[in-house]
């Protein structure tokens, strides 16, 4: 009797030392963003870091060592110094929130490559001869989803449109967003559902979206669809579904090569009322509240 009562307690001490070591694994909250060539767009991303903190003691939530923003490219910190951080840190799990609207090639395919999640040989040469590093490391990952997976994207774009609308029955709205041609389909569908929230909650009755690349294609993809919706309404509101940058900015440069021609941008909208949002998805509460939840359901979860 007293070997079985010896042996239960051994059995007792190595499952209680057992639940002690797991639950203080250290763990952290990385936010991973694209990145930009231009801090400004990136020091929006770069607040993220505060306000989660913020609502994370607010919350009394004492789970992770630390909050911290990286980006694939163009700027620091790169994931592959954050996760060196982590390690000189002794940190053992990384929560990783990826920044993107949707599912996308960077999505699904770059940022996993980096992290050190997906193997596919081609992907990993392309990414290094993109001068990007992959991630060798034994701290354990979660990689969570994009915004679209939550009602986030609909709330905001709906504050962007109302910050522009005077008079909603002689409004259109026309939605810019970046696209992906592997997810198509869900882009598709996902834009076409901000418009009907947009259009239920507002009384607007015209809608379209265009998918336009930062940086590319405004002039041949976007000023078609914002001419077709300025003929049928008095006033067309322009907002855009990207990270850290409004449309105001697509339609500030002064010349635009438009239909084979050389174009000047007050030309192509004389005469129009055509207003463009100065501001993206950020700075928005929003977003980082939504960080925030994400990272509560994965502990939760465990």
């Amino acid at each position: 009797m007293r070997k079985i009562n010896y042996f239960s307690f051994i059995v007792f001490v190595l499952l209680f030392s057992f639940n002690i070591v797991f639950s203080q694994e250290k763990a952290v909250l990385l936010i991973i963003a694209h990145g930009s060539p231009m801090s400004k767009w990136n020091d929006r991303v770069l607040k993220l870091e505060d306000e989660v903190k913020t609502i994370l003691a607010k919350n009394e939530t004492k789970r992770f060592e630390s909050v911290r923003v990286a980006f694939m490219e163009f700027a620091e910190p790169s994931i592959h110094s954050a996760i060196k951080e982590f390690e000189r840190a002794g940190i053992q799990r990384v929560f990783a929130v990826p920044l993107f609207i949707a599912p996308s090639g960077h999505s699904v395919f770059d940022i996993p490559t980096i992290l050190g999640l997906y193997g596919d040989c081609e992907m990993r040469e392309r990414i290094k001869k993109e001068g990007t590093a992959i991630v060798q490391t034994e701290i354990n990952m979660t990689l969570g989803p994009t915004l679209s997976s939550s009602n986030v994207l609909k709330g905001i774009m709906l504050t962007r449109v109302q910050e522009l609308s005077t008079k909603p029955d002689s409004e259109a709205v026309v939605l810019l967003a970046h696209g992906d041609d592997d997810f198509l389909t869900f882009w598709d569908s996902m834009c076409q559902d901000i418009g009907y929230y947009i259009c239920a909650h507002t009384g607007i009755d015209y809608f379209d979206y265009v998918f336009v690349e930062v940086g590319q294609g405004f002039s041949s993809q976007g000023v078609p669809v914002i001419l077709k919706a300025a003929e049928k309404k008095s006033k067309t509101l322009v907002v855009g579904l990207y990270l850290s940058m409004g449309t105001d900015k697509m339609a500030s440069s002064p010349v635009f090569n438009f239909m084979g021609k050389q174009t000047n941008v007050k030309n192509l909208f004389s005469g129009k009322n055509i207003v463009f949002s100065p501001t993206g998805l950020l700075p928005d509460i929003r977003v980082a509240k939504w960080i925030v939840d994400m990272a509560n359901s994965w502990v939760n979860e465990r």
